[in-house]
């Protein structure tokens, strides 16, 4: 194939003019016009704070058209654009913003007071139009079947970039990948929908998946916990059934909760430990020698699903809501309002049980009474517990400065009421 175009360096950006018919606008009489249209519909300030920044693509050159066949190349030669108008477009408004439209003038004068005039650029001259249609098609009409340009998809994306938001939902497809969990058919397509499920802390918690250093994807469960909660995610991934991208976040908090309950899981945490081999024998041995970190703080009430389960036997659609919330919101920076909820559960569920108005939850719950309930074990604690929470939900919605703002105390003492709360409800169903 015969040759359809020269490489040339130092073409003046004076000597080059914007395409007049090209395919990003409709045809216009002038240049004028033309930077009008590609200001208001291409984003052309954009482009020009970025050339402003960090400098012309350097792995882009400009198609460029003599617009005098005779004289195609030297001093006196003159182009019009074939590729790159918005660039050269940008080029030209940083070098004399008098040619921006009246509204982005301005904006325009300010990136070119700290910006060095880009006089000449790089280009490939063509013959004519149609010589470089053949380029054009290449680069703008997609993959075609492998010879146009093909887009990364956001698996490729995350390996080039390796920082972005997608890097802990690689990690762990590439861990369930390892553990033949799924196959590499499988996982096409599910990064994204991963992300959506690994962005909520209700989930990660539930899975125990710490992605606290993106560079050391880690787990928070004994490894056979973490792998039998992630089966379950990954089958349902799969299956697009219980797990699919149009889920929202309460959706994806429905879902997470009952994780919790499945055979096989305990409450037990663990250390983080890396997924993918990322903490080495040798960080290991010297990880060892530094001091413990500080625990992590509760991000929520701790959810029971066999509380759940057993409100929704009750039939008492209060209580179910009162719970859901208080499991749901995040402790920092809303504490004094879960306290209140807290207080207002236990408050209603006593009352479900036979408190009296007048008598506080906390006396309602003698020791006498709950070891008549069965409760046998450290009713000292949980007395104190009850009397810590009820102090703390009056306060905050009684006073007019103070409130209870220790959240990892109120999810332990509420935590540690679990089995009351269990025989409460009990308590509180009617006999058939």
């Amino acid at each position: 194939m015969a040759a359809t175009h020269k490489n040339v360096d130092g073409v003046l950006v004076r000597n080059i003019f914007l395409s007049l018919s090209n395919p990003r606008h409709e045809e216009v009489e002038s240049e004028q016009k033309a930077i009008e249209r590609l200001c208001s519909k291409e984003n052309i300030y954009a482009l020009a704070r970025d050339v402003a920044k960090i400098g012309l693509n350097p792995l882009e050159r400009f198609a460029l058209i003599p617009v005098d066949k005779r004289k195609a190349v030297g001093p006196a030669a003159r182009y019009h654009v074939a590729e790159g108008n918005r660039r050269m477009c940008a080029l030209k408004l940083l070098n004399d913003p008098d040619l921006a439209p009246p509204k982005l003038r301005k904006s325009f004068e300010k990136l070119a007071a700290t910006w060095t005039p880009i006089k000449a650029v790089s280009g490939a001259v063509f013959t004519d139009a149609e010589a470089v249609r053949v380029w054009l098609d290449r680069i703008h009409n997609g993959p075609q079947d492998g010879i146009g340009r093909k887009q990364w998809n956001a698996e490729q994306k995350t390996r080039f970039d390796g920082g972005n938001k997608n890097k802990a939902a690689q990690a762990l497809l590439d861990y369930a990948e390892q553990a033949e969990m799924l196959t590499a058919k499988d996982r096409v397509g599910k990064l994204t929908t991963v992300q959506r499920f690994l962005s909520n802390d209700v989930f990660r918690e539930t899975l125990g998946f710490d992605q606290g250093n993106p560079d050391d994807i880690a787990r928070t469960r004994p490894k056979a916990e973490f792998d039998v909660l992630l089966k379950k995610f990954v089958r349902d991934l799969v299956g697009k059934v219980d797990v699919n991208s149009r889920m929202n976040k309460e959706d994806i908090v429905r879902y997470a909760r009952p994780l919790a309950s499945l055979p096989g899981v305990s409450t037990t945490r663990v250390e983080p430990e890396a997924l993918l081999g990322g903490r080495s024998d040798k960080k290991k041995a010297t990880t060892a020698k530094k001091k413990p970190g500080k625990p992590e703080k509760a991000k929520h009430v701790r959810y029971e699903e066999s509380i759940q389960t057993a409100l929704k036997a009750l039939g008492n659609e209060k209580l179910s809501s009162l719970y859901y919330s208080i499991c749901s919101i995040e402790l920092e920076p809303h504490v004094p309002i879960v306290a209140i909820g807290v207080w207002s559960f236990l408050e209603t569920l006593t009352a479900c049980a036979g408190r009296n108005e007048g008598t506080s939850f906390d006396s309602f719950l003698s020791k006498n009474r709950l070891t008549s309930m069965g409760v046998d074990r450290e009713l000292t604690s949980l007395n104190e517990a009850m009397v810590r929470i009820r102090a703390g939900g009056n306060t905050t919605k009684h006073s007019k400065v103070s409130g209870l703002f220790n959240g990892d105390q109120l999810n332990n003492d509420f935590v540690a009421l679990k089995d009351v709360i269990l025989k409460c409800i009990v308590a509180a169903t009617p006999e058939k």
